[in-house]
């Protein structure tokens, strides 16, 4: 019985803490992205789920180009650990910048 109770305490345990995103995993994404973008394509929002798990939040919106004067849907990913966040963004279903680490600060692009 005890037995029992120490297991199923134990998979609670792992199922609850979900993958840990580290920088290794985000140097994946970059490397995967740069590979892709030689050859052509980009790094879908699917593919980097499968390196870093789900996000903690997903939101769209529009971005407007001044130099096409057309509006894009940019897709930003949001993933959460340790008080830090990585926020990253799609454009075309591609990632459209390298995944930003955790311990460094986040430069912010001027806005235009």
């Amino acid at each position: 019985m005890v037995a029992i109770f120490s297991l199923i305490t134990i998979a609670t345990a792992f199922t609850a803490c979900g993958p840990t995103i580290t920088n290794d995993n985000l140097k994946v994404v970059d490397d995967q992205r740069g590979k892709l973008e030689a050859g052509g394509k980009g790094l879908s929002p699917k593919e980097v789920e499968s390196i870093l798990g789900q996000p903690k939040r997903i939101e769209t919106a529009k971005l407007s180009l001044e130099t096409q004067k057309k509006e894009v849907d940019v897709v930003r990913y949001y993933y959460q650990q340790d008080g830090e966040t990585i926020e990253l963004h799609f454009v075309d279903n591609k990632l459209i910048h390298d995944a930003p680490r955790l311990g460094q600060p986040v430069a912010t692009p001027p806005v235009k």
